[in-house]
């Protein structure tokens, strides 16, 4: 029974190595997939911003012209208001100045709001642009990084499997079976007892229960999680008398 529950416990030594390494196997390259899709991302919204700038760029010079031609013409109209000397027409184009200016005027604001947005858009694109690069370097470093982590996993994966199907092979069927089976549900199938407590999922175990466990001549399972129970020899009480 000893030696069956130190194969047992070496098998689960073992295989939770293999699942750490499957892990790693695992997930890193969705690490490397999620990191490409950031810059994908990335990418697209830096895009999105230079066209939102040309865009504006684009606005801001039909503005600028727009306005232009309106303070020309106020001031050719200015220029003309000195010469005439009838009051009609002097009136007429005195209303005529002053709804130029108030257009002038209104063109005037759109071009301060179409500046300070290409203010905000080039400063969203030096941040997007900077962050790119960091995620890129990033991306690159762990590139490098995790090539070197999954080539060393792949290969101690190798090596883990080839004990494991041999510690396997040692264990009898019956056990092999329970533990294959609590290991399902439970994660690890073997648990410590105590302070007179399973480990795995810390229930008083009855001390009857107890005194068989540290007797080690059967195997004893947690009455709760079903776990196989064992003690650490240097747990084990002396027998009266020994020294």
């Amino acid at each position: 029974m000893k030696e069956q529950l130190q194969l047992l416990m070496r098998l689960q030594d073992i295989d939770v190595q293999v699942d750490q390494h499957e892990t790693i196997l695992e997930q890193l390259p969705k690490e490397l997939q999620e990191m490409a899709r950031n810059l994908v991302s990335l990418r697209h919204e830096i895009s999105e911003t230079e066209e939102s700038l040309l865009a504006a760029e684009t606005e801001l010079q039909k503005k600028e012209s727009e306005l232009s031609v309106e303070q020309e013409k106020i001031k050719r109209s200015e220029r003309r208001l000195l010469s005439i000397k009838n009051l009609k027409e002097h009136e007429a184009l005195s209303r005529e100045i002053r709804l130029g200016k108030k257009v002038a005027g209104e063109i005037e604001e759109e071009v301060l709001e179409l500046m300070n947005r290409l203010e905000q858009f080039k400063k969203s694109l030096d941040r997007k642009t900077a962050d790119y690069g960091d995620c890129e370097k990033k991306m690159v470093e762990r590139k490098a990084e995790s090539e070197k982590i999954l080539f060393d996993a792949a290969k101690a994966l190798e090596s883990l499997k080839v004990e494991q199907q041999n510690l396997a092979e040692n264990v009898r069927k019956e056990y092999f079976k329970r533990y294959t089976m609590v290991r399902k549900l439970r994660g690890n199938a073997i648990a410590e007892m105590v302070n007179g407590s399973c480990d795995g999922c810390h229930i008083a175990i009855p001390p009857q229960l107890g005194l068989r466990i540290l007797r080690q001549q059967e195997f004893i399972y947690c009455p709760n999680c079903h776990r196989i129970l064992y003690v650490k020899p240097e747990n084990i009480p002396l027998p009266n008398g020994a020294q």
